[in-house]
């Protein structure tokens, strides 16, 4: 092993180009991209939600103002939609729809990975754009939420092309300004005025306290944003007037007057540290590599302008999402971008017991994340260690595994390349950067290949609803609720094609089906008349309980 280690042949992690190491970032990239986009039916909560929205556009509902199982939807603009109904247009006849919708989600996570090299490249030069998307796919709150349906990855693909342009601007205007408002354009029609309040103070402040970033022809820059941006503000506002005055009202009072009323810009369980926490983890290892590229720049007196520009950008978005957001970890999404730029531009200053303390704590943890779901997949077919198989039944009873041939081949070969990689690289900090995110990368590739069928029999409806299905009456009318949430009204709405009509909002009174969502341990009373046709729950789901009711 000694001799392979100091090989001549062992790649080196120096950031300097080859074909070699360009084609190897590039499979990197798209390894971690792919899987898990298709091969599962939508999970909840965000999942099923879009894929419901995306449902009721490709089925006659209106595509500028979207719809949840037949009823208007404001939570959010409908740009993420828009597209994921277009790759179920494009593609649905030869992949699942709810596969081809969430092809969307890896279009734009692409996008936001050339933000972070384009930002990188003009802020610290071009070795830091393969290390700062590196830093970004290796975050571990990003892998889940990449690849589901939500629209927090379009915002997070415009907040990067955003950010991007600022330094961008001072040697190309032009291009910086269409990508400026472009990323804004996309982030407004996204997250609605979180965007504004999030970008547009940095667009504009960023330039007059940073000197160094001031657009070297400052009309051009402004005219190409405001071009690429107007579209975005104007075109869906205006077609959406002209359709339903009534919907542009409602839009009107969620997008414009909280921007118009300072009283509206606090949210009302705001949490101003509560981003801080979940950055320390969220965005690891991003954040202690950020925080090292701070301590080395106040020991510098903060000359570089590309630290005091990621600072402002940092300090300002723990503003915003403290104050003006409802604490969720999704929330944290955008401060992964300044983290994982503020890395790539200290990555070279690491230490060496620090780069080595990385390097093994990466290779240990995914080691022993690969080993375990290694044992977890013989156990499913062997029925041994007994005590992984107890507790797997546990979790989801009833449960068979299944040898899959091409699944465990793909995943053999896969795990015996991350040894070879990390047996031929040189250590170096970019080396356990590298190391950590394969590692990552591998731990994914072996839960959308060997585990892939436990996750979704244990996270789909799609079983429980074809059951309810074939409890329902062919000739059924209208369907009551009761307690349906929105995961759950999409889907009914995905799989069965029925949209009930819901109590709470005083309907479904004349309806002989009723429909209930509930809690197994809540008490429920029957109402005289009604009897029980079918109840039923997804496997190895202990929060929720259906019933159907018949009169």
């Amino acid at each position: 092993m000694a001799s392979l280690l100091s090989s001549d042949k062992n790649i080196n992690f120096d950031g300097n180009y080859s074909p070699l190491k360009t084609s190897l970032f590039l499979l990197v990239c798209i390894a971690w991209l792919l899987p898990g986009l298709t091969g599962h039916t939508p999970w909840k909560y965000d999942e099923a939600v879009s894929q419901g929205i995306v449902h009721g556009m490709l089925h006659g509902g209106s595509w500028l103002s979207p719809t949840l199982a037949g009823e208007p939807y404001f939570a959010h603009p409908p740009l993420y939609y828009w597209v994921a109904a277009c790759f179920a247009r494009w593609f649905g006849e030869f992949i699942p729809v709810h596969d081809a919708a969430r092809l969307a989600s890896g279009f734009f996570m692409a996008l936001t990975m050339v933000g972070v090299a384009l930002g990188a490249h003009a802020l610290w030069g071009a070795r830091a754009m393969r290390v700062a998307v590196i830093v970004l796919i290796g975050s571990v709150g990003l892998l889940l939420r990449a690849h589901e349906m939500s629209t927090d990855l379009s915002f997070l693909a415009g907040v990067t092309l955003t950010l991007a342009a600022i330094p961008l601007a001072r040697s190309q205007s032009i291009i910086a300004g269409a990508l400026g408002g472009l990323g804004l354009g996309i982030a407004f029609l996204s997250q609605g005025t979180l965007a504004l309040g999030l970008l547009f103070p940095l667009t504009v402040l960023a330039p007059v306290l940073i000197s160094d970033y001031w657009p070297k022809h400052p009309l051009r820059y402004a005219f190409f944003w405001v071009l690429c941006a107007l579209p975005f503000f104007v075109l869906w506002p205006v077609a959406l007037y002209l359709q339903s005055p009534v919907l542009f009202s409602q839009w009107w009072r969620i997008l414009v007057q909280p921007m118009l009323h300072p009283n509206h810009w606090l949210a009302e369980d705001m949490n101003p540290t509560y981003y801080l926490g979940v950055a320390a983890w969220f965005a690891w290892p991003a954040t202690p590599l950020a925080l090292w590229a701070l301590w080395e720049s106040l020991r510098r007196g903060f000359a570089n302008a590309a630290v005091r520009f990621l600072i402002l950008v940092l300090v300002e978005m723990f503003l915003v999402l403290g104050f003006s957001t409802h604490p969720h970890e999704s929330g944290a999404l955008p401060l992964l971008i300044p983290l994982s730029l503020l890395a790539a531009g200290s990555i070279d200053s690491l230490r060496r017991g620090a780069t080595s303390a990385l390097d093994w704590f990466g290779m240990l943890t995914f080691g022993m994340v690969t080993l375990l779901l290694w044992l977890g997949w013989i156990a499913q077919l062997t029925g041994s260690p007994v005590g992984i198989v107890h507790y797997l039944d546990a979790q989801l009873p009833g449960y068979h595994a299944t040898f899959q041939p091409v699944a465990f081949g793909a995943s053999l070969l896969l795990t015996l390349l991350w040894i070879i990689a990390i047996l031929n690289s040189r250590q170096s900090s970019r080396r356990a950067l590298v190391n950590w995110t394969v590692g990552m990368t591998l731990s994914w590739l072996l839960a959308m290949t060997l585990w892939l069928p436990y996750i979704e029999a244990s996270r789909s409806y799609k079983d429980m609803m074809q059951s309810l299905g074939r409890a329902i009456p062919a000739q059924h009318g209208c369907v009551a609720s009761t307690g349906l949430g929105e995961a759950q009204r999409a889907l009914l709405d995905y799989y069965l094609n029925i949209r009930t009509q819901r109590i709470e909002n005083d309907l479904g009174k004349t309806c002989r089906l009723w429909l209930v969502q509930s809690r197994p341990r809540d008490a429920f009373e029957v109402p005289q008349g009604w009897r029980l046709l079918w109840t039923g729950a997804r496997a190895g789901d202990k929060s929720e309980r259906f019933q159907l009711f018949g009169y």
